[in-house]
């Protein structure tokens, strides 16, 4: 029994011994496979077999190995890491395995953990060479200049090769051991004269030469000698970037600003886009006296870094001195906000900002002054004729509104005292103000003073007028007798029609704040909007007339459960002409060309663009209008479009306008054929147009606005939907 157990026992463990052999072999196998795979540039199929390798034998250092060159080569540097670590852990005394451990993560950019594993690499051989040259290069981006001297001290001493010498010099430059490091890169290009970056470096050393020297003898030698050595290191490679960067700064250094352009412009056609290298053209360009190009490229930089205080400040000088002064103000007062809400600016800086910003406001001042007085338009109160405007018998207080128009920024603006508001940044303002208004008061004075102290005044007689406001009345939806409509639980919004009679023009309808359609050159006009109700149980309707007479109706919201319908089994018929999920669809366009104040506009291919944009519109009917004035536009959009927008219940209207269009303070605007460039008013503000639009009728449910305008400063194209 004792033998027959003992057999049994040992033909189990030559089974299993068999079994890892095998195991073994196959891991061998797969590797090997791996390794064909590999020399065949499959590297895919190569990391498949590696994987497997390390799946039937997960000790196989080979295999890691050869796991984490493949992927690098793949770009997949972080699972790299993650194998070569792995490899780092199975052979704990292996220093070569942790230095390149240390080597990947500093390739990833992963700077502390690149030191750690040098650190680790280190402990299991002090003089590892590759460790420690990876710990120079890692300490030197993190700064570390004690642990970079120290570690390029000792892989000298470990062994000197144009590598050692070389990150000794490194380390030597950023400890500012200019002597030293001259030293060690010539020594570096004395044992290998193909060594490009070392007459990089050379060439760093001897502009930092440069700015410590006082002599300019000695200055020049050093710019010359950057130069020659840069200029080398191109032969060697005509596209290094670092070199043509090095000797770009060496050339505008010497003033050789032309030279140094090419060079920089080499970089950016080589593809280095940085913002750092059109900030290094730009200085140039400026040294140069071509601020436009300098401008240009800041704002590039500035479009990546729009709080970049240092290129707004650059920015500002090259604009002062392409006499944009204006422009130059501006940078400075960004540069000025930017540096008031970071707590890291110094004072210095703040009080050069102050200091520049200050000189050029006085030149743009100064430069700006003019003896003109304010031009003084009042639009309310009505004006009946001459200087005579009416007001409201029942009004204690009147509401003033004009704009004032002037070459330069307004200081004040009263009305009989009052401080009217307006926007003093802005020129030719709009101005608003509410002043008391006694019953034997017979006058309204109208003050206006510019920033040069020009004045201006104009004196209103006041005339009294019928005191009635005017009567609302709801057409659609119906209210019930005390100011109740009715509407259907979940529904957002209703279509609002009514009426506003009244002896006097109505200037103003709205409900709940938003203005009405309504055609304000009839009397007793009807009006109609689309309102918002989610969330809301009233709405106010409020009129007034051009007297200042006005009147509110409140209207209250009742909310009832739809009635449920019945759903028929649709009987099948022929097939008829659809027009598509828009309804009704109409296309209006506005084709201004011929002005009188502004170039005429040619050349234009208006309907291919149209049809581009509106292409996935069925289209019934297309109004084009040509060459409108401001009158015209006024009376087309607040009168004649709505009412054949009615009539004929259009679902979906698509305006096109193509003309000049200017932005002014903010606001885009169509320019009118009979419009004036030095006056705003005469242009036409369309930004409410597309709310005015879904507002002429219930059946409009889609509006979209095109604005293909060409304005002075540039041309823009918008799309409101």
């Amino acid at each position: 029994m004792i033998g027959t157990h003992a057999l049994r026992l040992t033909s189990a463990s030559l089974l299993l011994v068999a079994g890892l052999a095998l195991q073994a072999q196959n891991g061998k196998s797969f590797l090997k496979e791996g390794d064909q795979f590999r020399k065949e540039q499959q590297l895919d199929k190569a990391l498949e077999r590696y994987g497997l390798a390390i799946e039937v034998d997960p000790g196989m250092t080979k295999a890691y190995q050869a796991r984490a060159e493949v992927l690098v080569l793949l770009g997949r540097d972080q699972e790299a890491i993650a194998d070569l670590q792995r490899l780092a852990e199975l052979e704990p005394k292996d220093a070569d395995a942790a230095s390149a451990v240390a080597a990947a993560y500093f390739r990833a950019g992963q700077l502390e953990a690149a030191r750690s594993w040098c650190d680790k690499a280190l402990e299991r051989d002090e003089r590892q060479l590759d460790a420690l040259q990876t710990r120079v290069r890692a300490c030197l981006a993190l700064g570390d200049l004690d642990c970079a001297t120290a570690s390029s001290d000792k892989a000298l001493a470990t062994k000197a090769t144009t590598d050692t010498y070389y990150l000794h010099g490194l380390a030597r430059m950023a400890a500012r051991d200019l002597t030293t490091a001259e030293k060690d890169f010539q020594q570096v290009i004395d044992w290998n004269h193909v060594y490009e970056e070392a007459y990089i470096a050379l060439a760093e050393v001897q502009l930092k030469l440069y700015e410590g020297y006082e002599g300019p003898t000695m200055k020049m030698r050093t710019l010359d000698k950057a130069v020659e050595e840069t200029s080398t290191a191109l032969e060697l490679n005509p596209q290094s970037i670092p070199a043509l960067k090095t000797r770009s700064r060496a050339h505008a250094f010497q003033q050789d600003h032309a030279k140094a352009i090419a060079d920089i412009s080499r970089v950016v056609a080589l593809g280095d886009t940085d913002t750092e290298v059109y900030r290094m053209r730009a200085g140039y360009y400026q040294g140069f006296g071509q601020y436009q190009n300098a401008i240009n490229d800041l704002n590039r930089v500035l479009a990546e870094s729009p709080e970049d205080r240092t290129a707004l400040v650059q920015r500002s000088a090259c604009r002062e001195a392409n006499l944009d002064l204006d422009g130059a103000l501006d940078d400075l007062k960004l540069a000025t906000k930017l540096a008031e809400k970071d707590p890291d600016a110094d004072l210095e800086e703040k009080r050069s900002l102050a200091e520049a910003r200050d000189r050029i406001g006085a030149r743009v001042f100064e430069l700006g002054r003019e003896a003109d007085p304010p031009r003084i338009t009042v639009l309310e109160p009505f004006r009946k004729e001459g200087d005579v405007v009416q007001v409201s018998s029942s009004l204690n207080y009147v509401k003033v509104s004009g704009y004032v128009r002037d070459k330069s920024l307004l200081k004040a603006i009263t009305v009989n005292g009052e401080a009217a508001d307006f926007n003093v940044d802005e020129k030719d303002p709009q101005f608003i103000v509410t002043v008391p208004l006694a019953h034997d008061q017979e006058e309204l004075a109208v003050q206006a003073v510019d920033v040069y102290d020009n004045f201006s005044n104009m004196d209103l007689r006041v005339e009294r007028t019928e005191g009635l406001a005017p009567s609302i009345v709801l057409t659609s939806p119906e209210p019930s007798g005390d100011r109740e409509i009715t509407i259907e639980e979940g529904k957002e919004d209703v279509f609002v029609e009514g009426l506003v009679s009244d002896a006097s023009p109505i200037r103003l309808i709205a409900v709940d704040g938003v203005n009405a359609s309504y055609a304000p050159d009839r009397l007793d006009p009807d009006f109609s909007i689309k309102v918002p109700v989610a969330g809301k149980d009233r709405f106010v309707v409020r009129a007034e007339d051009q007297h200042g007479n006005a009147a509110e109706a409140v209207f209250t919201i009742r909310r009832i459960k739809p009635a449920p319908v019945a759903v028929a089994t649709p009987t099948p018929t022929t097939t008829t002409p659809t027009t598509g999920t828009t309804g009704t669809t109409w296309i209006v366009h506005i084709d201004n060309s011929n002005y009188k104040g502004f170039p005429a506009i040619t050349g234009k291919d208006d309907a291919a663009k149209m049809r581009q944009a509106f292409g996935n519109y069925r289209v019934q009917r297309t109004i084009t209008k040509k060459d409108m004035t401001k009158a015209d536009l006024d009376r087309f959009f607040n009168i004649e479009l709505r009412d054949l927008v009615r009539t004929n219940q259009v679902n979906t209207i698509l305006v096109w306008y193509s003309g000049h269009g200017r932005n002014v303070s903010g606001k885009a605007y169509w320019v009118p054929v009979d419009a004036k460039k030095d006056d705003v008013y005469s242009y036409f503000n369309y930004g409410s147009l597309k709310a005015q639009m879904q507002n002429y009728s219930e059946t409009v449910g889609n509006t979209v606005v095109v604005s293909d305008a060409a304005g002075s400063e540039a041309s823009f194209y918008e799309l409101t939907r």
